[in-house]
């Protein structure tokens, strides 16, 4: 790492700096210091005019140190140091960075003024590594020298130390002990949890408690002390608070961290090393002063700042549309009106009706109202989210005023080829951060690379991602508080909301609980959102902003189409769409349900009336999509089809279709070329620029059922809950009001044909893999909701909300089979339990202890924010005669099994080659053959590959691929169909 990021702190570099400390170092010019060097690693300076600043303890060791893992052997930085350092950087990110709306909710948790808040936080933040005063941390530098001392018999981890200390400590310095929001215990805890994980502590302050601790009266617990009062006096000695909100303390929490990772980069360690060292404590106010000017240019270089708000103009955000609908109109009149500080808004309306650009205004309008300007766009899968993050890109880059920065956020990410990391020089060092201001090259929102870091993205000023990343804030995992602070400086958009299972609602539920009580602006969009559902997100977010329930005082139900917003800020005004939407005008939808035997035949079944059903587009063109359950029947699907409609063209003298596959078990950069390539053959500016085909079949999952603008003249798919159907049928039609496409003879109306099967067992004839990705129920309601409206068209969006309440709601779809609704309901509750069980406690049970809100200690790898997510990704290698292990099967490219950097390490062509062919798997099908599948092992050692696992290809001496025999299952990668399985 330390020749990547351009710093070499070998001994000899170090005397060098010293040498020339009268020179600037890196460009940075600081006041010349009489400084000697030894080989103990202990720097010596002496400063020439002390600040009168502070009138610092005698006795303060500066040889007790802070950091020396990556520096090299004897060289260590003084612990007192890195604390002002943090401290320093804490001001910048609090004047800099941390938004306007929210300094002002941590300053009213706080119980304070804001001023008096950028005090305390420094101040705190200071003391977060006082844990690293004990023997058992200071002896792991075998090279430090600790006779002074006495050797310690326990040794806990400093994070621990540091909470437990000071909880017994800040008393003496004016923090209350006892009581709901203490601040003693509140700030122990917030800063015994800078590693990510808030620990438990005593809840009340017995006799002699540093000793029954191991805290005894001797040279270790003086320099605790003296560190204190040194740190308490550099930063001015702010007032204590008389209580603190443990939701407030969570965010600060996440400002020590975000002040701590900054300062902890060796980067700047050796910069400040570099520059000279103090050798007294009488020298710290100097050197607190050139980390406040250093501070500044760190955040800089991460890419840290405040984004300036958006000023609301709906024509200016998006002058390509010449005519607002009507659900835009509404909004731009009445939202701005509705919106004195911050709320939750939620838009129902019908796919295409303009969601994400009338959600996109929305979020300038009440992130200005809440102090809020940044921007978090939150999307069920990686595929919509990339789709996303350009269309938000785009936009922004319309509407920034100053250059800042955009994250894109889920586990792929950084294979997103228009998203990557800025270039490096070849000596590796960082490029200029895109801080430095936007030229005729650059856009206006770029990334920096300390944002592409793990856990970081969500600091940007904008975001765009899964809404794992959002969810992930809500359970009790570690570094929740970072997640909830990148957050809470945005108005986050949640898209597709329906899409989330009971589990997921549950967290949903109560990030938005949290949400509410941190005065975030939130936007949930939905085109088939169930009445209940709607009230039950409506209702979470203003229970967090602390609104009581009362009888007399119902939340309205959203119209549909409509919107409706909640205040925030008390009294917590509920407000509908003062009027009707008048929405896009669409020929109803033809529903037709075609019932096939399935239970002889299997879903192949299905193939014959697929074939019927799109002999017309083979015979006179048109634009089609085929969606199945399952990623083995769309691979059945598409070959059949494939070999069917060349037959059939040539019967009747007509070029035959083109004929696309989409599903997830293709490699990731396959994946991503059929994705661009079906979104621009199927889109709106494929059909602008002449580029439809004229006749064409996308076979498909459910992938594409959300968030993808595609059009189709026809939509066919397997039998779906009736919410997602309507969904898939949002792709027919799509763009028809915009007259880009001209449709088949064939294609009078938008139709969606529906296979269902025959028998009058319904319930034995779903296939099985059907019911385990859909609760028989919900199937079985559908089949019948369908069979009693055969022959009537849906208007969209009339009839919309009636059958996705419907389906639910109605006790006559499912007479027959009452047991199975049961079975469905219990099983939503049983999952909304499990959801409730791994999410945060409530913002409001926060009053004492922090512990419970990471109290699981789970990593990121662990924890799940979909019930019974299962995946691991795998690639897939080819080994030959002679054992070498190959990427492809034409033997070109040789599987990297040793990094190709200094030390071993992997370099980022190294690993984007591996990650481009991973692809995701059941985790269950690598259970047992862990061996089988194991990487090499130096992949052990880096964070991307260390999760991945092979699937060992062998090819013959004539060439010929074997696929991978696991347990039952016989896998093969094909280069058209993806990862075939059998078994």
């Amino acid at each position: 790492m330390l020749a990547r990021i351009g710093i070499a702190l070998g001994l000899p570099e170090l005397e060098a700096w010293v040498s020339a400390r009268s020179q600037n170092v890196r460009g940075e010019s600081y006041a010349s210091a009489s400084t000697t060097y030894s080989r103990s690693a202990r720097f010596t300076v002496t400063m020439e005019d002390p600040s009168e600043q502070g009138q610092v303890p005698e006795g303060l060791d500066m040889s007790l140190w802070g950091k020396s893992e990556g520096l090299p052997p004897g060289v260590r930085y003084p612990l007192v140091c890195h604390l002002l350092d943090v401290g320093a950087v804490a001001e910048v990110l609090w004047r800099d960075h941390v938004a306007v709306g929210v300094r002002q909710t941590i300053a009213d948790g706080l119980d304070t003024t804001v001023e008096h808040a950028g005090k305390l936080i420094p101040y705190w933040a200071s003391l977060h590594d006082v844990g690293k005063l004990t023997y058992g941390f200071q002896a792991q530098d075998a090279a430090a020298s600790l006779r002074e001392y006495p050797s310690s018999g326990f040794r806990r981890a400093h994070d621990l130390v540091a909470g437990q200390w000071l909880q017994h400590v800040l008393p003496d310095y004016g923090y209350a002990a006892e009581g709901a929001r203490a601040p003693a215990p509140m700030v122990s805890q917030l800063l015994g949890g800078h590693h990510g994980i808030f620990h438990q502590h005593a809840d009340t302050v017995h006799a002699q408690p540093l000793r029954s601790l191991g805290y005894e009266e001797d040279a270790w617990e003086e320099q605790r002390g003296l560190h204190l009062a040194t740190l308490t006096e550099l930063f001015g000695a702010p007032v204590a608070p008389g209580r603190i909100d443990g939701a407030v303390a969570a965010l600060v929490c996440g400002v020590v961290i975000q002040a701590d990772w900054l300062a902890s980069q060796l980067s700047f360690v050796g910069r400040q090393i570099a520059a000279g060292i103090p050798s007294t404590g009488a020298d710290l106010p100097w050197f607190l002063d050139r980390a406040r000017d250093r501070a500044p240019g760190l955040l800089q270089q991460a890419g840290l700042g405040r984004p300036a708000p958006r000023p609301a103009s709906f024509a200016r955000a998006f002058p390509q549309i010449e005519h607002p609908n009507g659900l835009q109109r509404s909004l731009v009149k009445h939202l701005p009106e509705l919106c004195n500080g911050p709320g939750m808004l939620l838009i129902a309306a019908p796919t295409g009706e303009g969601k994400t650009e009338a959600a996109l205004y929305a979020a300038e309008v009440m992130g200005e109202a809440a102090g809020r300007s940044g921007l978090y766009v939150a999307l069920p899968t990686m595929a919509t989210a990339d789709q996303m993050y350009t269309r938000v890109n785009e936009y922004l880059n319309r509407r920034v005023t100053a250059p800042s920065s955009m994250t894109l956020l889920h586990g792929m990410a950084w294979m997103n080829p228009d998203y990557a990391s800025p270039a490096s020089t070849s000596s590796g060092e960082l490029s200029a951060s895109h801080t430095e201001g936007a030229t005729e090259s650059r856009r206006a929102v770029e990334v920096s690379e300390w944002l592409q870091g793990r856990k970081r993205g969500l600091f940007a000023d904008f975001g765009a991602g899964t809404i794992d990343q959002a969810l992930m804030a809500a359970l009790r995992s570690r570094h929740n508080m970072v997640r909830l602070l990148g957050l809470s400086g945005k108005t986050v958009i949640i898209d597709e909301v329906h899409a989330a299972d009971p589990y997921m609602l549950a967290l949903l539920t109560r990030l938005l609980n949290w949400l509410g009580r941190l005065q975030v602006p939130v936007i949930l969009l939905s085109a088939t959102l169930h009445h209940r559902t709607a009230h039950v997100l409506t209702e979470a977010y203003l229970k967090g902003a602390g609104r009581k329930r009362r009888s007399g005082d119902p939340i309205p139900h959203v119209r549909y189409p409509g919107w409706v917003y909640a205040g925030a800020e008390p009294p917590h005004p509920v407000t509908l769409n003062p009027e009707p939407l008048e929405t896009t005008p669409r020929i109803p939808l033809t529903v037709q349900c075609r019932e096939v035997p399935l239970v002889a035949e299997g879903p192949s079944g299905l193939d014959p009336a697929v074939r019927e059903e799109l002999a017309d587009l083979v015979e006179n063109g048109g634009c089609a999509a085929v969606i199945r359950t399952t990623v083995a029947e769309a691979q059945h699907t598409y070959s059949d089809l494939a070999e069917w409609s060349v037959r059939h063209a040539q019967e009747v003298g007509v070029e035959p279709p083109e004929i696309h596959l989409l599903h997830a078990r293709f490699p990731a950069d396959q994946r991503e070329r059929i994705t661009r390539r079906v979104i621009r053959r199927f889109g709106a500016e494929g059909a602008r620029e002449g580029d439809r085909p004229r006749s064409a079949i996308l076979v498909a999952t459910a992938i594409i059922e959300q968030s993808i603008d595609i059009d189709l003249d026809l939509m066919i798919s397997d039998l779906a809950p009736v919410h997602l159907l309507l969904q898939r049928a949002g792709r027919c039609w799509r763009h028809e009001h915009r007259g880009i496409v001209e449709r088949p003879r064939w294609a009078d109306v938008p139709r969606l044909v529906v296979l269902a099967p025959a028998q009058v067992d319904a319930e034995k004839a779903l296939p099985s893999v059907w019911r385990y990705i859909h609760h028989p129920s919900l199937l079985l309601r559908t089949h019948n909701l369908l069979r009693r409206r055969e022959g009537q068209p849906v208007r969209v969006p009339e009839d919309v909300q009636e059958l996705v309440d419907g389906m639910i709601d109605d006790a006559d779809l499912n007479p027959e089979l009452p047991d199975q609704d049961l079975d469905r309901q219990a099983t939503d509750m049983a999952h909304r339990q499990l959801g409730d069980n791994a999410a945060i406690p409530r913002p409001g049970s926060v009053t004492r202890s922090l512990h419970a809100l990471t109290d699981h200690d789970l990593d990121e790898a662990q924890v799940a924010t979909r019930f019974g997510a299962d995946s691991a990704r795998v690639v897939c290698c080819y080994t030959d005669s002679d054992g070498e292990c190959w990427l492809d099967s034409a033997l070109s490219e040789r599987l990297p099994s040793e990094g190709e950097l200094p030390k071993g390490h992997f370099s980022e062509d190294q690993v984007r080659a591996v990650l481009s062919r991973s692809l995701p798997v059941p985790g269950a099908w690598l259970d047992g053959h862990e061996e089988q599948t194991a990487p090499p092992e130096a992949w052990q050692a880096n964070a991307q590959l260390r999760h991945v696992g092979l699937l060992v290809h062998r090819i013959d001496r004539e060439g010929a691929v074997q696929g991978v025999q696991l347990g039952k299952r016989q896998m093969r990668l094909d280069r058209c169909v993806g990862l075939l399985v059998e078994g």
